[in-house]
């Protein structure tokens, strides 16, 4: 797989997760018990880690494709 496609699959990623956790907090705004509150904030805390572990891997496809250039133009 390329680093381009593979680039585009964890954007892709990050946008359905930071779409859900929207989605989450928009929910929990109505939410009506405790319980579902407690639920809502569990589900957009994992969604935020995942968030947190592509972000750190898109850093990283984007450091190679930057280093690889560095080689390109030297």
């Amino acid at each position: 797989m390329t680093d381009k496609k593979k680039l585009d699959e964890v954007a892709d990623q990050l946008n359905e997760d930071i779409l859900a956790v929207k989605g989450t907090l928009e929910i929990m705004d109505t939410s009506v018990t405790e319980d579902d509150l407690h639920e809502l904030l569990l589900k957009a805390l994992e969604r935020m880690d995942v968030i947190q572990r592509l972000s750190n891997e898109m850093l990283g496809f984007l450091r190679a494709c930057l280093d690889k250039m560095d080689e390109l133009h030297k």
